[in-house]
């Protein structure tokens, strides 16, 4: 039996129309028309798509990674898609790549097996798409690696749409380039933050008061 997790749907399926989250998908899933009209701009000029919310044919689950993709760090976290009698710690890996332009990323992760292969038959890692983000701009040969408070907006709004205000332990940055941009405060004050954050309006506030 294989598991459909929450990132792609969860167990909520709506009678003759699959699952919830492919209810409302545009007859175009194309990259351009979801971030055109069916992305969020949580702030000015800052857009996602989430699985979470809707897959469309662009995400779901990777045997492999993509080409380029670096990685930014672990989460280390209660695993909360089923439910257990007893609460499972589970790391979760998160990467990054280039998505069709210099400025639109695509955010994957993989949840490490560990102690889930006891509690899930034929649980398989897989690199989950589970975010597309795009961050306009006017300037030419865009590169992350400069914006690292860019890299820290973008793990906030993966921890909100993972709901891990619903359980957080730790963030460990990668010894990537781009994990060692990723600041020591802003890691120092990520436990408070994912857990005060509840709401896209509160996600929205938090980016725009801490990154001035």
């Amino acid at each position: 039996m294989k598991y459909l997790f929450s990132r792609f749907g969860g167990h909520a399926l709506i009678i003759g129309k699959g699952k919830a989250s492919d209810e409302n998908l545009p007859e175009d899933q194309s990259l351009d028309n979801m971030l055109d009209n069916h992305s969020t701009e949580i702030i000015k000029n800052l857009f996602y798509c989430s699985s979470y919310d809707m897959v469309p044919e662009y995400m779901g689950a990777y045997k492999n990674l993509e080409k380029g993709a670096g990685k930014l760090g672990d989460v280390y976290h209660p695993f909360y898609e089923f439910s257990f009698q007893h609460e499972i710690n589970v790391v979760t890996s998160v990467y990054i790549a280039k998505h069709s332009f210099n400025n639109v990323f695509a955010v994957f992760i993989k949840t490490e097996k560990s102690e889930l292969r006891y509690f899930i038959d034929n649980y398989e890692e897989t690199y989950d798409y589970v975010l597309t983000v795009f961050y306009r701009n006017n300037i030419d040969k865009f590169n992350l690696k400069e914006h690292p408070k860019l890299i820290e907006k973008i793990l906030l709004i993966l921890f909100f749409k993972m709901d891990l205000q619903y359980g957080f332990n730790e963030f460990v940055p990668s010894r990537t380039y781009l994990g060692k941009r990723i600041s020591s405060e802003f890691v120092s004050s990520l436990e408070e933050a994912v857990k005060a954050i509840t709401n896209e309006d509160e996600l929205s506030a938090y980016l725009k008061n801490e990154f001035n």
